[in-house]
């Protein structure tokens, strides 16, 4: 078995209500992402844009900080500024293929790993926030 070269995004209401087409063509998930740790997760706004063949073709990642220690007002001011950058989202299903980029050592992104029995699952990392299954076509996830 192989790790599936492309999955399908469902934008729902749930996890991925901010995924869909955008104006200039390209599809794009913006979500917030988090570096779990004792007392200190850390947590991340994330913007990816696809190409229509899935790949990614570009990330934006800001850190808003420590888990309850920082600004609410600031962490509203950093979505708005990626939603600003991403513009209006029209919610319909697209492909991406699994991608990871680095931001200051952590890897983000939708990474394929092989689970115990062999099988494959697609992760949202880090904090593995959705896990993906096949078949690959469904848009079906776990948190």
């Amino acid at each position: 078995m192989k790790p599936p070269e492309k999955l399908l995004i469902v934008p729902d209401e749930f996890h991925l209500d901010d995924a869909g087409r955008c104006a200039d063509g390209r599809n794009v998930i913006m979500t917030t992402q988090l570096i779990p740790s004792v007392g200190q997760t850390k947590d991340f706004i994330c913007t990816f844009w696809f190409d229509n063949g899935g790949h990614l073709v570009a990330h934006r990642i800001d850190e808003v900080g420590i888990r309850g220690a920082y600004d609410e007002d600031g962490a509203k001011r950093i979505w708005a500024s990626h939603a600003d950058a991403v513009g209006v989202i029209d919610p319909q299903p697209f492909w991406v293929k699994p991608f990871s980029v680095d931001f200051d050592g952590q890897a983000f992104g939708l990474i394929p790993e092989q689970t115990e029995d062999g099988e494959w699952q697609v992760i949202f990392e880090p904090g593995n926030t959705m896990a993906f299954y096949a078949p690959w076509d469904s848009g079906e996830y776990d948190t």
